[in-house]
């Protein structure tokens, strides 16, 4: 009996827990006039794009702009031994691979953003 007791209680402590935040979360979720209004779409819009256009776009290029000056020190370091200059150039290749990533997550956000939106800051469907 005892040992039935002790698997019992702690599952039973945890469905009370989550049975009472759900509890007082629901007030939260059914609360009117909480709907994302267009100036809340809007100014996220514009976040979202000011942050892809000031920081992973600049970001990017500049981390590119280093692997590939760390690629072509460690070529020219290892210009005597053909193995470690073959290994070096094919990091240029991981390079190239990085830079495609990069443009097409950017590429991807600009198109998720303007379906989103509809180019025109309003929510589609709301």
């Amino acid at each position: 009996m005892k040992l039935s007791e002790n698997k019992i209680l702690p599952k039973l402590k945890l469905i009370g827990t989550m049975t009472s935040m759900l509890i007082i979360k629901a007030n939260m979720c059914l609360a009117t006039n909480s709907g994302i209004g267009t100036a809340e779409v809007t100014q996220a819009t514009e976040n979202i794009k000011r942050v892809i256009t000031s920081i992973a776009m600049p970001l990017g290029g500049v981390l590119i702009f280093a692997s590939v000056v760390v690629a072509a020190i460690k070529m020219i370091a290892n210009a005597n031994n053909p193995q470690k200059r073959a290994e070096s150039i094919g990091s240029l290749a991981w390079i190239c691979g990085g830079g495609v990533v990069l443009g097409a997550s950017l590429i991807i956000a600009g198109i998720i953003i303007n379906i989103a939106t509809n180019n025109s800051g309003n929510l589609l469907g709301g």
